[in-house]
């Protein structure tokens, strides 16, 4: 068997460069978002083109971002894009308080609260919303602080209330 050198260099260079494509498969500029959208629940789909192809998928910013091969095939602006709706959906409240009403029977606050997977509002009071952490959390700034607020102030009412009983006692 008489192989020559530089058929050898040849064949050693095509491995080469058949490895170096399986590890990067997308290059730069592989995709485009073509379209930015949001289902009914208010979720941000990108529909994502393949450059070059009829190509198109839906994805969701997070599932990109996620993503670094595929993120490494979109252009600069895109990514910019992909990051900023990325970020917008983890910072979006996902619960507002629709009513705040006072019930005497309680001698509470009642706040009516919307809820993403149902369409019934739910109703918890301002020491119940407190407590839980998770949901309190998921409030935008403004409603998180009328809940504290709310809260403090029922209990100092139950304070001085309880030391004017005992006074009387």
């Amino acid at each position: 068997m008489n192989v020559k050198p530089s058929h050898l260099i040849e064949y050693f260079n095509w491995i080469l460069r058949k490895y170096q494509e399986i590890q990067q498969p997308y290059t730069p500029d592989s995709f485009r978002i073509v379209d930015i959208t949001h289902n009914k629940n208010g979720k941000c789909i990108l529909k994502v083109q393949v450059i070059g192809k009829a190509s198109i998928f839906e994805c969701t910013p997070q599932e990109v971002a996620s993503n670094d091969q595929l993120l490494e095939g979109f252009s600069k602006k895109d990514i910019r894009t992909i990051t900023y709706f990325a970020t917008q959906e983890i910072k979006k409240p996902k619960y507002k308080i629709l009513i705040q009403e006072f019930r005497e029977s309680l001698n509470k606050m009642i706040f009516k609260l919307s809820a993403p997977s149902s369409a019934e509002p739910i109703e918890k009071t301002a020491e119940q919303i407190s407590l839980d952490k998770d949901l309190i959390s998921k409030l935008n700034a403004e409603d998180a602080h009328l809940v504290g607020y709310t809260t403090a102030a029922e209990q100092a009412s139950r304070e001085k209330e309880e030391m004017e009983r005992l006074k009387r006692d």
